[in-house]
C-alpha cells in the first residue's frame, strides 16, 4: 500500500452513496500539490497543534476507536468488498480506453476519431478517480488494521467519532462532516488535514 494518493483528484469517492451528496458529505481525494501552499501549511500546523493538544487532552497513542473488534471485522468485510468491486472496475475501464484507441485504427470518418478519443479520456479519467477512491479505502484498511495513523472511525480533523451513518455513506472516509466543511471553508484539499498527509 502507498503512502501517497493517486495524482488525479475523485468525483467518486461517494460512489458507495449512490446519488451525489452535499459538499459536506462528499471526501475528495485531491492530489497532495508539489509545493506547500500558505493554506496547506497552516491547515497541517492545525492538525499537529490538535494532534499535540488531542481531543480532550489526550493524545493520538490514547485514542481509540468507537467500534468495537466485532464491528471493525465487519467495516473491514464491507472495506474490502468496495476494494474488489472498485478494482474490477478500474480493469474494465481500462481495457475500454486501450479498446477505443486499437478500435478504429484507421477510422473512415473525423466524428469517429473524436468519439474514440472522448470514450478513452473518459475511462481514464474514471480509473484515475476510483484509483483514488482505492488509496482511501487501502489506508481506511490500515487503520483498522494497525490503528496508524489514527484508529478507524475518527476523524483525522477533530479527533472524535465520525457518525456511523456517515461511514455507512463512505465507508473509507477520514473526516467528520465538521472537518470536510473545514476542509471546504478554507479552500484545501482532503489531504492537507490527513495526519500523515
Amino acid at each position: 500500500m502507498s503512502d501517497k494518493p493517486p495524482a488525479k483528484s475523485s468525483r467518486a469517492i461517494v460512489r458507495a452513496a449512490g446519488n451525489k451528496p452535499s459538499a459536506a458529505q462528499s471526501t475528495r481525494a485531491a492530489s497532495k500539490p508539489a509545493a506547500a501552499t500558505p493554506k496547506a501549511t497552516a491547515a497541517r500546523k492545525t492538525a499537529a497543534a490538535q494532534t499535540s493538544n488531542g481531543a480532550r487532552g489526550t493524545s493520538d497513542a490514547e485514542l481509540r476507536s468507537p467500534f468495537t473488534a466485532e464491528e471493525l471485522a465487519e467495516w473491514r468485510r464491507l472495506l474490502l468488498k468496495h476494494r474488489q468491486e472498485i478494482s474490477t472496475d478500474i480493469a474494465h475501464l481500462e481495457r475500454d480506453a486501450i479498446e477505443a484507441e486499437n478500435g478504429h485504427i484507421a477510422p473512415n470518418h473525423m466524428a469517429e476519431r473524436g468519439s474514440d478519443a472522448e470514450i478513452q479520456d473518459l475511462s481514464l479519467g474514471i480509473a484515475g478517480d476510483e484509483h483514488a477512491v482505492l488509496w482511501q479505502i487501502d489506508r481506511a484498511l490500515r487503520k483498522i488494521d494497525t490503528g496508524q495513523p489514527l484508529p478507524f472511525g475518527l476523524c483525522e480533523y477533530t479527533k472524535q467519532p465520525i457518525p456511523k451513518a456517515r461511514l455507512q455513506l463512505i465507508p473509507w472516509t477520514p473526516l467528520s462532516i465538521e472537518g470536510m466543511q473545514y476542509v471546504e471553508e478554507n479552500g484545501l484539499t482532503v489531504q492537507d488535514v490527513l495526519i500523515d498527509g
